[in-house]
């Protein structure tokens, strides 16, 4: 990979030369019948090819005098304008690895010495490979981003984002909002000294089962173009697939499957003398150099280790992040656990050492450090010794990015990060429900009748899941997935995002009344720093809370939880030591919400749900891959092309500053009522007021009100007309009763009238760590009238179970953690037809 470049690439010999010599000028697709073709061929993208020509020979039928191309006739048009290639290499049939770098000359599998080559077709002559997989080089995509103005206009982002930071007073707050914040992008453009048209790319892997009761286990890669504007970096439209490796078996050596993608990736690094690859930039209408910069190396946990060379996080130094905390195993066990107090009565020679001081000031590996424990690893003189080694630095081997210029990158291993998603919202939440419902594993002589926190049990755990369950109609439709009932389904696949509204979300509200109050304060300390660490934008402020936050619930989980006996070491897991990290992450590389798998899961999906052949699942999963990546190229090309979706809906009214108005609305108003003389009143005005039901906020969000939703005959109605608003500069929380415009001082003014609730219960509010917002409904006795640009979101307010010590009838706050989250992984909320009639 080091010594990469585009004559020793495996590309075809026009795709170098259009990498080299790049098409100029835009791309013209202004002939009606060859737009057609091409609308047809992206709307068929999930249908056969049968299903195209089948469409085509409808529309001839039609009209005759439309010069419709065939499927293959428009294939091959979508291919050569968008310039995406992909390169196909063989592979072992059991997945151990790709016969790519050192591997290329052998005709059998190195590990389990399977044949490369079909045996039937060896016989004849024929060198047929078994097995390929496929890698879609980087460059072409690339340059398809910056042939319109609209594409370089957003490839610009990243340089006016570090302009603007670079450019900020120095006596204002640090605020993260990207990763361009934080200091190793900064460290970086001190370095290479960035240039207005480098471009950032990172890479995520992952695995996925393509069928639930059948083995296929296929891993897929894809491009983050971290240059991008967040709103546009984790939409589909802008996912760019790296690699596909076929099943059923898990990839043993995924280095040698990622080697094509990373040694073209070094190539173009190297093109033009260290300047880059050549893009023709569609804004300043030349062609331009373009150096690749490389970000991070995404994955989960487990899928980190495949590519970053260290142990799994069960290994003595397990940190993601290569932290000096050793961990603790039981005695006569080789499984290690994230233990920073040593157990009492406890003589396990190599990890016996002290409590581990400082926990609020954990350092992780630096590039020097690192280079020496590779170093180690490497000189290692046989099986026993590497393993010695292996144990002492926690690095099984050299990452394959070590092979990319180290100076065009986040340098190794600093490239590597925390993947909050998989952490926070499964790891964290599947540790606590079974400690809570006394089901976790127990060790030794450890009695779980003793467990204090065991609450979750008998007729408390039924009543606990009828909760849940009766929550979903108070989450907004937004929320997307809210959380069914655990008792009945939380051992049948619980989602990640079911996990996440039910223990961060509906937790503190749902477990006071249930958790002795040691171990549910405890419980919040770890919810106010979770919602911190998962907001699209942080105050350096902020960061500070969450930290002091998480060191204490980490520092207090062991004490009430662990109480450093031995046989509770498994309740130590990996994710409670990685939080300690989390705070200082922002720091290093902005709000985690960047790096999460949420992009990479949502290619994943969007990928699988077009899969139409179960006979040759791997080959079709291949060829909608490529597929999507022309599409995607093209939807770059054409801005035109892909933008239909994005148009307002009918009968829909701007109140500026992206605020929209959304029927249903009242054409001719009936007489006045309370709500209504609280208008007149107070805005001094005579005329009936018109009113409408929706409001669409610029972060997506669709909020409703109490008009709207009063009159919808919908079932099962998830309630949607309680938003979060600021007025004069003081967070409130409020039901909208409907919104309205007025004309005044020759303007046309955008209002919303809003029953507010009550201030929160401070004693509750303080003793939950400020993660417990409740209060009471007002109805018409708090009514207040706001510029609708005051509404911030919509949130979701849930009945407060019985407590011992409060009256009935509180309500608590759910909020959508990270406003923009919504956006930024590629869901808006739905704006439905069937609730757009007006009222006449």
């Amino acid at each position: 990979i080091s010594d990469a470049s585009l004559d020793k690439d495996k590309l075809p010999s026009d795709v170098i030369e259009r990498l080299r010599k790049p098409t100029e000028g835009p791309v013209d697709i202004s002939d009606p019948h060859f737009r057609l073709a091409i609308d047809l061929y992206i709307a068929t993208s999930a249908a056969s090819n049968e299903t195209y020509n089948a469409v085509r020979s409808a529309i001839i039928r039609c009209f005759p005098e439309v010069t419709l191309l065939s499927h293959h006739q428009v294939k091959k048009e979508v291919a050569e304008l968008s310039g995406i290639v992909e390169i196909r290499e063989d592979m072992c049939i059991n997945s151990c690895h790709a016969f790519t770098g050192p591997y290329a000359d052998l005709d059998s599998c190195g590990v389990c010495n399977e044949s490369r080559w079909n045996t039937t077709q060896l016989a004849k002559g024929k060198r047929i490979p078994r097995q390929q997989f496929t890698s879609f080089p980087l460059g072409p995509q690339l340059q398809a981003l910056w042939r319109s103005t609209e594409g370089a206009e957003a490839m610009r982002y990243r340089h006016r984002k570090e302009s603007s930071i670079y450019g900020e007073p120095q006596d204002e707050e640090l605020v993260y909002d990207d990763i361009f914040c934080g200091n190793e992008y900064l460290d970086l453009v001190d370095r290479v000294q960035t240039r207005e048209t480098d471009v950032l790319v990172s890479i995520s892997i992952d695995g996925a089962q393509l069928y639930q009761n059948k083995k296929s286990d296929t891993w897929i890669a894809c491009y983050k173009i971290e240059n991008l504007p967040p709103k546009k970096r984790f939409k589909d439209v802008s996912s760019l697939t790296a690699l596909v490796i076929p099943g059923p078996n898990k990839p043993k050596n995924i280095d040698s499957f990622m080697f094509r993608s990373l040694f073209h990736i070094s190539a173009l690094q190297k093109e033009n003398n260290g300047d880059g690859m050549h893009v023709w930039d569609s804004e300043t209408r030349s062609v331009v150099h373009q150096r690749i910069l490389f970000g991070f190396g995404l994955a989960d946990a487990l899928g980190l280790t495949e590519i970053d060379g260290r142990v799994g996080h069960h290994g003595a130094q397990g940190c993601r992040l290569g932290c000096p905390m050793k961990g603790r195993h039981k005695p006569n066990s080789g499984h290690y656990y994230a233990a920073h107090l040593r157990p009492n009565n406890y003589s396990v020679d190599d990890c016996n050492h002290d409590d581990i001081p400082n926990i609020d000031k954990l350092e992780i590996c630096s590039v020097e450090d690192y280079k020496e424990r590779v170093a180690r690893i490497v000189a290692s003189s046989g099986q026993s010794n590497f393993e010695f080694n292996r144990k002492a630095t926690g690095i099984s081997k050299p990452s394959i990015f070590s092979g990319l210029d180290q100076k065009l990158m986040f340098p190794v291993p600093r490239c590597w990060t925390l993947d909050l998603m998989h952490i926070i919202k499964l790891n964290i939440c599947e540790l606590f429900i079974p400690l809570w419902r006394g089901t976790l594993a127990k060790s030794g002589q450890d009695n779980i009748q003793k467990w204090p926190w065991a609450k979750l049990v008998g007729d408390v755990w039924i009543e606990h899941g009828l909760a849940v369950a009766n929550a979903t109609k108070h989450f907004p439709s937004f929320f997307h997935r809210p959380p069914r009932n655990p008792v009945e389904k939380i051992s049948s696949g619980y989602k990640a995002t079911e996990y996440f509204l039910y223990v961060f979300g509906l937790g503190p509200g749902l477990f006071r009344s249930i958790l002795p109050p040691v171990y549910y304060q405890n419980f919040c300390r770890l919810v106010r720093g979770v919602r911190i660490l998962l907001q699209c934008s942080i105050k350096e402020s902020e960061v500070e809370i969450a930290h002091t936050h998480l060191v204490q619930f980490v520092h207090e989980y062991e004490q009430i939880y662990y109480q450093r006996q031995v046989d509770r070491l498994h309740f130590c897991r990996p994710c409670l030591h990685t939080l300690l990290h989390a705070s200082s992450e922002v720091y290093r590389v902005g709000p985690g919400l960047y790096m999460t798998q949420f992009f990479m899961e949502r290619h994943l999906w969007l990928l699988g749900k077009q899969l139409r052949q179960p006979s040759n699942t791997y080959g079709n999963l291949m060829r909608q891959a490529l597929r999507h990546c022309e599409t995607v190229a093209l939807g770059y090309m054409c801005p035109g092309l892909l933008s239909d979706s994005n148009k307002e809906p009918r009968g829909s009214f701007s109140a500026g500053n992206e605020f929209l108005f959304l029927r249903p609305r009242e054409l001719v108003p009936p007489e006045s009522a309370i709500a209504r003389a609280f208008v007149r009143q107070n805005l001094s005005i005579t005329d009936p007021v018109k009113r409408w039901g929706r409001l669409r906020l610029p972060n997506g969000q669709v909020a409703r009100s109490l008009w709207q939703e009063s009159r919808s005959i919908r079932r099962n109605l998830r309630v949607s007309r309680n938003v979060k608003l600021r007025v004069d500069n003081v967070i409130e929380y409020g039901e909208v009763q409907y919104y309205f415009m007025r004309t005044q001082d020759e303007h046309l003014k955008f209002y919303a009238l809003v029953s507010l609730y009550s201030r929160p219960d401070n004693a509750l509010l303080e003793e939950s760590c400020g993660v417990l917002w409740t209060c009471r409904y007002n109805g018409h006795n708090n009514l207040i009238i706001v510029d609708v640009k005051s509404i911030l979101s919509v949130v979701s307010v849930q009945p407060l179970p019985k407590q011992q010590d409060r009256d009935d009838g509180l309500l608590f706050i759910v909020e959508k953690t990270g406003v923009e989250e919504i956006q930024l992984v590629g869901f808006d909320d739905e704006i439905r037809n069937e609730e757009e009639d007006d009222l006449i």
